[in-house]
């Protein structure tokens, strides 16, 4: 068997129904989560979603900025929302890197209701290939979860492209179990569509050892850089970095599940701050070199989360397959009871009232309580 595998874990007294009884019970499940998910969302998200007022509005215009060598340029970037919407928004302003963009100029070419459609179909079946091809779980179980998922449900009511992220990760774990971890790190490197949610990557290559697995991530990454520079010219990163250090487009917000909105109101809270990302670093380096590798990947996830100062309530969505792995894998009830409560939807609602630290605080201690867990399990070995 290879080390990438996972091995089964027992259930024990918080696991979920081992199997639905039927198909009719996981659909009845996973409808009552998907209506949960509305009734918290509301009505005017969807209102909103449906008149293309939502997040698709970035990526259209990014779309038609792109390989004009102005993809940054505030002034452009109004004039162009100012035509296709009749009114700009610098919170809406593009923020990805400019090889995104080109792979999006076909859709900016369709009228915006037709694009618009076109991408909520397309983040709705990423989702369901993801969980369809998600490995090492039940499948019923993980849809049911799936369903569940506040942060999933909420990516695409908003037009965000969350579940194209997760489909990467799905597809980069198959091909790795497989035993082509070459091909994988390839596949991976895609995700630097949100990079920002992958900083703590480089801590997964090297305490696992993984070393082809990081050489097609790094070739992967070498291309799509080099289309960025082919798209968007050689001036494009002094535009991008003061573009999104711009406070007018990325706001310090008290939405943000981060180690940043955790230590907000505490006094001395850029030494603590510095402290927390240290130990997180140290804990996810510590879970990676012992755990198999898709609990060393959650791990990754949550710590990259925590360090990130740009994660929103879709941006959780990223970690929908890792905490059900986690939930299924443990037998620890910190670890099981921790991952439940986030796989629902109502630990979220804290998010929703600007309290993201909430979750921030479960996120660290779900990391946390991983560790202590793979600890005591090598403590266990080690006696054994």
């Amino acid at each position: 068997m290879s080390a990438h595998l996972p091995n089964r874990a027992p259930f024990g007294p918080l696991a979920l129904p081992a199997r639905p009884r039927s198909r009719l019970l996981a659909a009845v499940l996973c409808l009552i989560g998907l209506a949960v998910n509305c009734v918290i969302m509301g009505p005017g998200a969807f209102r909103s979603a449906s008149e293309g007022r939502n997040d698709f509005r970035q990526f259209y215009i990014g779309g038609k900025l792109a390989g004009s060598g102005s993809s940054y340029d505030q002034s452009r970037i109004v004039e162009a929302q100012q035509k296709a919407f009749g009114y700009s928004n610098l919170h809406l302003t593009p923020v990805r890197l400019p090889f995104y963009y080109s792979l999006l100029s076909p859709l900016a070419r369709l009228p915006y209701r037709l694009a618009l459609l076109l991408w909520t179909a397309s983040t709705i079946l990423a989702a369901v290939f993801f969980v369809g091809l998600y490995p090492g779980v039940q499948r019923r179980q993980f849809a049911i979860a799936c369903c569940w998922s506040l942060p999933l449900a909420f990516s695409i009511a908003i037009g965000q492209d969350v579940s194209f992220i997760l489909l990467i990760l799905a597809v980069t774990l198959r091909v790795l179990y497989a035993g082509n971890p070459w091909l994988a790190g390839l596949i991976f490197s895609l995700c630097a569509i949100k990079f920002n949610l992958f900083v703590l990557l480089p801590v997964l290559f090297l305490g696992k050892r993984e070393w082809r697995l990081a050489a097609g991530f790094s070739l992967g990454t070498i291309g799509l850089l080099a289309v960025s520079f082919i798209a968007a010219g050689p001036g494009w990163v002094q535009s991008y970095i003061a573009l999104i250090l711009d406070p007018a487009v990325d706001p310090n917000s008290p939405l943000m599940p981060n180690l940043h909105s955790l230590v907000a109101h505490i006094p001395g809270r850029e030494f603590v701050e510095f402290f927390l990302s240290l130990a997180v670093i140290v804990l996810v380096w510590c879970i990676a070199r012992r755990a198999r590798f898709d609990v060393a990947l959650a791990a990754t996830l949550l710590g990259s989360i925590l360090l990130t100062r740009h994660a929103y309530l879709q941006d959780c969505a990223i970690l929908a397959g890792s905490l059900f792995t986690l939930f299924e894998t443990f037998d620890s009830p910190p670890v099981r009871k921790c991952a439940l409560v986030l796989l629902l939807p109502f630990a979220y609602l804290f998010i929703l009232i600007g309290e993201g630290a909430v979750v921030a605080a479960l996120y660290l201690l779900l990391l946390a309580a991983v560790g202590v867990s793979e600890m005591r399990a090598l403590e266990t070995a080690g006696r054994g």
